[in-house]
């Protein structure tokens, strides 16, 4: 059995960056999850946070702050 949370459809890419945006699928107030058999899972993927802060970042942003 697999744990799965389910997000939005993908749209069009971000023009900054040109990722995906999706967000989370959510159902009377909670976020929407399914518990599967596994042999129904065709691929994994991981999600990655990408800052909204549009075209330009923060000039004091560095690796080690950020």
């Amino acid at each position: 059995l697999a744990y799965v949370e389910w997000f939005t459809p993908f749209q069009q890419r971000e023009l900054y960056h040109g990722l995906y945006k999706v967000s989370c699928l959510i159902r009377h107030g909670e976020r929407l999850a399914s518990i599967i058999d596994i042999s129904d899972v065709r691929r994994g993927i991981h999600l990655i946070l990408i800052p909204n802060f549009g075209a330009v970042a923060p000039r004091e942003w560095t690796s080690s702050t950020v």
